[in-house]
């Protein structure tokens, strides 16, 4: 029989038998269509609408077959949604196994129109659609390809498929895998908080749960509270193990979370613990990390112990540019600031007071801007280094060094601003 299908030219006499009175005949000529339809398609188009009303005639018992052979003419015209169409119509005759470019098509057409029904939250969904979609997460769930469950999922918001995704694999690299690769693709906030919610929820389902990233999915969802719970857990056990976490668990917020969270979490925790009394305790460390004061210290002093700056390099650009043009004043500055960012030396702008003044205009802006990269991160005395070029009693000296010195200033307390540095 196949050998009979490769040598046809012609699909003109199996069309022929869909005019036939006997049901085993039009049967006959579906199942040999359906054979030969990639090579004939363009001639079987032509009749494609016998092909629909053996479909809409209920009392045909092969409508399914007749259902598949008109989707896979609709693929090969173009036209998808139809396809898609018929597809549904043909059931289980419609194999999503199959690795053919029309099922693949077919399938990616229906995840898509599925995303946009649920997405656009209509009520109206077609039922054989969503069959269509529920037989392709059965397929996946069987080849345990999870991440591709996981993907369609969220892009179809069946949080209630995600979470049998997370407690049917790995749970461990599923869920970190969801949060570092997934979450933050997904363009609906509240979306984003669902799936955040559902994180913390499997998350909490184990006997000994990973706090640190437990605390992330707190800290998206903007729970300072229970993050503050947490970290007091932790640290009142004087475990060392989970002490360690609970500092992992800090630094991991300052890094990651809003300075408005932190400043949360430091006051929930500080009014659950120890850590305000002034005592020098797990607590007060993590109050300190949480404020980025640790941070800071750990910056500069890393920076600090390795600077491999040549001074050489400036003190020779110094003298060989005319300091008197802005343009060249400026790129020295630059240069030295950028060179120096971070690590507290300003020994090049001591040691050149004379070309320093030298500075006019946006350059004075720039010289003393240019103090806030180099000194970025020392919060404690940037208000005394900076204090002889800022404002005396309301009296304005020179408003590019002032202007200079306030914007320096900001960049020395990036992201650690205080009330005093406000105002």
């Amino acid at each position: 029989m196949a050998a009979q299908v490769e040598a046809l030219t012609s699909a003109t006499g199996l069309i022929s038998l869909l005019d036939e009175n006997e049901r085993e005949l039009q049967f006959y000529g579906l199942t040999q269509l359906n054979a030969v339809t990639d090579r004939f398609w363009a001639e079987i188009s032509d009749a494609i609408s016998r092909i629909e009303i053996l479909y809409e005639d209920e009392t045909f018992p092969h409508r399914q077959l007749a259902a598949l052979v008109a989707s896979k003419i609709y693929f090969h015209l173009g036209e998808f949604d139809d396809a898609l169409g018929f597809a549904m119509g043909a059931g289980e005759l419609f194999d999503l196994t199959d690795t053919s470019s029309y099922v693949q098509t077919v399938v990616n057409h229906a995840i898509d129109t599925y995303i946009a029904r649920r997405a656009s939250e209509a009520s109206d969904i077609d039922p054989r659609l969503e069959a269509v979609v529920e037989r392709m997460f059965a397929r996946c769930f069987k080849s345990k390809d999870y991440a591709q469950v996981i993907g369609i999922a969220i892009e179809t918001r069946r949080l209630d498929v995600l979470e049998q995704a997370l407690v049917s694999g790995d749970t461990q690299s599923l869920l970190s895998y969801v949060q570092h690769e997934c979450v933050d693709l997904i363009r609906s906030i509240s979306v984003q908080e669902q799936v955040q919610e559902l994180l913390f929820k499997v998350h909490m389902q184990f006997d000994t749960p990973d706090y640190e990233a437990v605390c992330l999915c707190l800290s998206k969802l903007n729970h300072p509270k229970k993050t503050a719970e947490i970290l007091e857990m932790l640290v009142k056990d004087q475990n060392e193990d989970k002490i360690l976490s609970a500092y992992q668990i800090a630094f991991d917020l300052d890094a990651n979370a809003t300075q408005e969270f932190t400043k949360a979490v430091v006051a929930e925790f500080e009014a659950a613990s120890a850590a305000g009394d002034g005592a020098s305790t797990p607590a007060t460390q993590i109050a300190s990390i949480l404020r980025g004061d640790e941070t800071l210290k750990l910056h500069l002093e890393f920076l600090f112990r390795n600077n491999k700056t040549d001074m050489n390099i400036l003190n020779r650009t110094c003298k060989l540019l005319d300091s008197r043009q802005s343009l060249a004043h400026n790129a020295t500055t630059f240069s030295n600031a950028f060179m120096h960012a971070g690590t507290t030396v300003d020994t090049f702008l001591r040691n050149n007071l004379e070309w320093l003044a030298r500075a006019s205009s946006w350059s004075k802006f720039s010289a003393t801007a240019a103090l806030g990269v180099i000194h970025r991160g020392q919060v404690k005395h940037g208000f005394h280094l900076l204090q002889p070029y800022l404002p005396v009693d309301n009296t304005s000296a020179s408003p590019f060094s002032e202007g200079g010195a306030f914007f320096a200033l900001g960049l020395i307390h990036a992201c650690h601003g205080t009330e005093k540095v406000v105002t």
